[in-house]
């Protein structure tokens, strides 16, 4: 994987008083900036991939969010041609598939433990859904 490292620099939450009914929660990585950065260990350049997360929660029947989550850092991207990439991204605001994928899972996955946590703390609800354990039926088999 090309990612070498998932860098936060900044986590804002905030919670409103009336959390209660149901909640919509949506999770939005978005990337800001483009740069290059000297890795001194590989002694290579690579991509500086800034970016911003958010978690809105939000009730059916409002925009306003009671609650939110936002955190801001960098992805360390490890590319053949990160100039050439670089240059791209100047003339139209837009990666390669092969670095965007990558990158925006890497955001998730980091962003998303973190505001696992950070729910807990506001007590409102985690930002994905956790597996549940069901009762077995009775007429449930296991066949292996």
């Amino acid at each position: 994987m090309p990612v070498i490292g998932v860098n936060l620099r900044s986590i804002s939450s905030n919670r409103g008083k009336d959390i209660g009914g149901n909640l919509k929660v949506n999770n939005t990585p978005r990337i800001k900036e483009v740069d290059l950065k000297k890795v001194g260990s590989l002694d290579k350049e690579a991509l500086s991939i800034d970016f911003e997360y958010s978690c809105e929660y939000n009730k059916e029947d409002s925009e306003e969010p009671v609650a939110e989550i936002k955190m801001g850092g960098e992805v360390i991207f490890m590319v053949e041609d990160p100039e050439g990439i670089l240059e791209d991204w100047k003339e139209d605001k837009d990666l390669p598939d092969e670095v965007v994928v990558p990158t925006i899972n890497s955001i998730m996955r980091k962003s998303l433990t973190k505001a696992i946590d950070i729910s807990e703390s506001l007590q409102i609800p985690p930002p994905i859904r956790f597996p549940k354990a069901k009762k077995k039926s009775e007429s449930a088999r296991y066949i292996g």
